[in-house]
């Protein structure tokens, strides 16, 4: 019988003939047959269905097989022996799964019997051999299947563990067909084993999977030039999600794992996302983002990010990857604060991947298409000045709205690296930049000076924004310094900013190094070299004086159309100064420009306190409240003025007798006269300088003046009525003054101003001392937002006290050189009661200009959007925030290492049998030493 077999299916007769004749051969099997001749049946059927030339022969063989053994019972269990079933799983043949397959269709017949328990002991003692010699997805594939039927052929016990090793080091072996035909079958069979590894899973206790898990890690993250296969990815679906954590701490922990194995397990697992089945990637790689910024690894988080963002965007064009893809791509984005790289990188693929999302118009697509504009609109603000590479997405992304400003500002916290340093109990403690996003400045040896003034004029938003957008010229080096200033308090990662360049350009050249020095000078100073540097510059008009006796200009000055100097524009005023003599009546006037105005208090007799060392980088220790001090301001005269009170002082006339009399030019001789001064023109911001600083001649003393002053955060500053007679009155501009002015006459402040100008609080520099020459500087500011007087008023409207009166955020900051912290008007209002040497000094007001507000509705968050930065100070920050990561991470790994015990090193090793890094010994990059004890963790000197 067999060699009709053999000759019907090596015969040259057409498939159809071979077909009826086998099939006849086959019914033949139902009747009885000598044992030998069933025997040679099923052993010819059972070579030609394993190693056959063809599909068809190998489909004609089984049939007979099958056929024969079925009406056999006893003859084919004589036949499948023990020593067929080993020789099935162990020889080599021409089509191996074939062989397995043979198996599980004997063991469909074999069940019934009594020795079948014995074959599947066989199967399961050899399943781990039988992996280990064929990693091919074929065979992996029918052995699923034939332990998915045969379930008791699973290897059990401690052996199980070893198994799924076994079996995903296999697949990791299993590469893709080179024929894409044969793709969709490569993905079914894959599947088919991850489904038994899943199965395996559901009934192992959390340790065995751990086992797995550390396996698929140990493959991912090996550096040699084997590439793991991609079907891989289909084992993510199954594996816990619960475990993700687990599996991160251990692994970002670890000091067997360095650097370069982590990079290459992080991207391999971004690249599952090509696998059409593998959900909850996204899970997995986020994970691992976070969990590797929590520990300061940031190199890696670079390279990956730089090295795989192109390729996860182009994954969301399919539907099956797109969600996990646009997961793992959002954080990648919204966490690389540092640089704009990664983003630029993927802005070309945006137009077609919306497009195509488009096309689909699906629920889905249209969900993912307003996640990816969402995404785009947080980068562009997060990394703007690139408008040639924004203006083309902007017209794409038109019809999908901006979000909020505090979703902005909420995502990119969420995201940041910085933000995911508390999600590890062992992480090392590194210094970080403050919650609320300010940044502070180093003390540089008592500058606490130049650092309250650079805050307090930085908190002015729209002197910042003119500054970072100004172009210099080669003689305003001094310009440039404090665009760095700015561009680093803006953008620097760092927690403080040490400004060592722009405290050599800026101090006056009679302040000695090191010593405390007044920071009302050292403002007035500033303002000046700023103004001085750009009026001398090329192309720079200045503005035209006017004439010492009239104060009128000339004709040819009033064609002029001057620019305004960065300081001009910001804070410069005008103010007239008139001396009429009281003889002839003859009056002169001369129209100067002012950067502040100084205010003196009304005489009284100081109290002597003693000197206070001061301007230290250490948080000084308050001294308790002089209750003598408070006293005398409490009682009798000394009751606490209102600011509105000194400005007005200020600007009251003042009698010219005795010593002090005016030499008329008419008359011919000194004459009594008097002087008065009159604002003319205010500034966006005014500077008020409170005059506490004295100098006694009978005791040869310096001294500092404690009375206590009321600043109000809306303040009504007199203004000389310029319209011309018969002008008509500009209506908004009276109505926010007479506002303004009958509501705090309601809340009990005398106002008696006939024209003013109104201005908020912004900036307070507070001095800490009993000398200008001592003591310490700290400033209270919040951002000089102005809203719409029409949506504040109907609230000021109800307003009973003067401190709700307010047109600006009213959200503070306390900048205290390196430290920053939130704060609030009542906090520096009162801080003379809780720390007697503690009194306000300089004060910055933004003025609330109704005509300019109502030109156009002023968004209060797009105005503390930081502007665009030139090329060379973007590029400045980056370089530098790049560098502070990688400080961050060698002194996180430093510390680690000195924290890390033998026991839980020698577990982490037999986790994942690395040694150690050979570049962790390397030095961090981090500035340290030449200011003493000066604590410079996480700052960067920039010079």
């Amino acid at each position: 019988m067999d060699a009709i077999l053999k000759g019907i299916l090596m015969s040259s007769h057409p498939d159809s003939i071979k077909k009826q004749l086998m099939e006849k051969v086959a019914s033949q099997g139902s009747s009885p047959q000598p044992v030998s001749v069933v025997s040679s049946v099923l052993h010819l059927m059972s070579q030609f269905y394993i190693e056959g030339q063809s599909e068809f022969e190998r489909n004609q063989a089984l049939n007979v097989y099958i056929n024969w053994a079925k009406f056999n019972m006893t003859a084919f269990e004589e036949f499948f022996s023990k020593d067929l079933l080993l020789g099935l799983l162990s020889k080599k043949y021409k089509s191996e799964p074939n062989a397995v397959s043979l198996i599980c269709h004997s063991f469909y017949l074999l069940q019934p019997t009594l020795g079948f328990t014995n074959y599947m002991t066989i199967v399961e003692v050899k399943a781990v051999e039988y992996v280990r010699e064929h990693p091919y997805m074929p065979c992996l594939k029918i052995l699923a299947e034939l332990l998915m039927e045969f379930k008791d052929c699973i290897p059990k016990g401690n052996v199980t563990s070893g198994f799924c090793s076994s079996l995903i080091h296999a697949m990791s072996l299993c590469g893709p067909p080179e024929d894409e035909k044969h793709i969709f079958g490569y993905i079914k069979d894959a599947n088919t084993v991850a489904s038994l590894l899943d199965h395996i899973w559901r009934n192992m206790d959390s340790t065995g999977i751990t086992t797995s898990l550390q396996v698929i890690f140990r493959i991912i993250s090996s550096k040699e030039d084997f590439e793991p296969s991609l079907c891989l990815g289909s084992l993510v679906p199954y594996i816990p999600l619960q475990l993700i954590d687990q599996m991160v701490n251990n692994a970002v922990l670890s000091d067997a794992i360095d650097n370069k194995s982590m990079t290459f397990a992080l991207q391999r697992m971004i690249d599952w996302l090509q696998w059409p089945t593998a959900r909850y990637v996204d899970h997995w790689v986020v994970g691992f983002l976070k969990g590797l910024a929590s520990v300061q690894k940031y190199s890696i988080l670079i390279e990956v990010t730089e090295s795989k963002i192109e390729q996860i965007f182009e994954k969301l064009q399919f539907a099956p990857v797109r969600e996990s893809g646009l997961n793992i791509a959002s954080h990648m984005l919204q966490s690389f604060q540092h640089s704009p790289d990664p983003f630029h990188k993927v802005l070309p693929l945006v137009p077609d991947i919306l497009y195509k999302l488009k096309l689909e118009n699906t629920d889905h697509s249209r969900s993912c298409a307003e996640r990816l504009a969402e995404l785009i609109h947080i980068l562009m603000y997060l990394h703007a000045g690139f408008p040639d590479l924004y203006d083309p997405i902007v017209e794409v992304i038109k019809d999908y709205p901006a979000p909020p400003f505090d979703v902005i500002t909420l995502k990119l916290t969420q995201s940041k690296w910085t933000t995911h340093r508390a999600g590890l109990a062992s992480t090392p403690k590194v210094a970080q930049k403050f919650e609320m996003g300010k940044t502070g400045l180093f003390n540089l040896g008592n500058t606490c000076y130049m650092n309250s003034i650079l805050q307090a004029i930085y908190m002015c938003d729209s002197f910042r924004s003119d500054v970072l957008s100004h172009t210099p010229t080669q003689s305003q080096n001094l310009v440039v310094k404090l665009q760095h200033v700015f561009a680093f308090l803006s953008h620097s990662m760092r927690p403080s900013y040490a400004p060592m360049t722009f405290l050599r350009a800026a101090n006056p050249r009679w302040f000695s190094a090191g010593f405390q020095q007044d920071c009302s000078e050292f403002l007035k100073h500033l303002l000046d070299h700023l103004h001085e540097q750009e009026e001398k510059s090329p192309g720079t008009s200045v503005s035209p004086e006017t004439t010492k006796e009239t104060g009128r200009k000339s004709p040819s000055e009033k064609v002029m159309q001057p620019k305004q100097t960065l300081i001009e524009k910001n804070f410069g005023g005008k103010m007239i100064t008139t001396v009429k003599c009281l003889n002839c009546g003859t009056e002169s006037s001369q129209s100067e420009m002012f950067t502040d105005i100084p205010l003196a208090f009304p005489e009284y007799h100081a109290t002597s306190h003693k000197s206070l060392a001061g301007g230290s980088a250490t948080p000084q220790k308050r001294e308790p409240v002089d209750k003598t001090v408070i006293n005398q301001m409490d009682s009798g005269p000394l009751k606490y003025l209102h600011l509105s009170d000194l400005l007005s002082q200020y600007l009251k006339p003042e009698k010219l007798s005795g010593d002090n009399r005016y030499y008329c030019d008419k008359c011919g001789g000194l004459q009594e006269g008097e002087r008065s001064i009159e604002i003319v023109k205010t500034p966006e911001y005014l500077i008020l300088t409170l005059l506490r600083f004295s100098y006694d001649t009978k005791t040869h003393s310096r001294s500092k003046i404690f009375r206590e002053v009321k600043y109000p955060k809306t303040l009504l500053v007199p203004k000389k009525d310029d319209r011309i007679k018969n002008e008509p009155k500009r209506e908004p501009r009276r109505s926010l003054r007479s506002f303004v002015s009958s509501r705090l006459e309601q809340c009990g402040v005398n106002v008696d101003i006939d024209h003013a100008d109104v201005f908020g609080l912004c900036s307070v520099v507070v001095h800490s001392g009993t000398s200008s020459d001592c003591g310490h500087y700290y400033c209270y500011a919040r951002h000089s937002v102005v809203a719409n007087p029409d949506q504040v008023c109907d609230n000021i409207e109800e307003c009973s006290n003067e401190d709700e009166i307010d047109f600006l955020q009213d959200k503070w900051y306390m900048f205290n050189d390196s430290r920053v912290s939130y704060a609030s008007y009542s906090s520096f209002c009162n801080v003379t009661q809780r720390f007697s040497k503690d009194t306000a000094y300089v004060l910055i007001y933004r003025k609330i200009d109704a005509d300019n507000i109502e030109m156009g509705q002023m968004d209060q968050n797009k105005l503390q959007i930081d502007l665009p930065l030139r090329a060379d100070l973007r590029d400045a920050v980056n370089k530098d925030n790049k560098q502070f990561l990688q400080e961050q991470e060698s002194s996180a790994r430093k510390t680690s290492r000195k924290r890390a015990n033998p026991s839980s090193t020698a577990n982490s090793k037999s986790w994942y049998y690395w040694k150690k890094d050979d570049d962790d010994d390397n030095n961090s990059p981090g500035c340290r030493g030449g200011l003493g004890d000066l604590d410079t963790s996480g700052a960067r000197f920039v010079f």
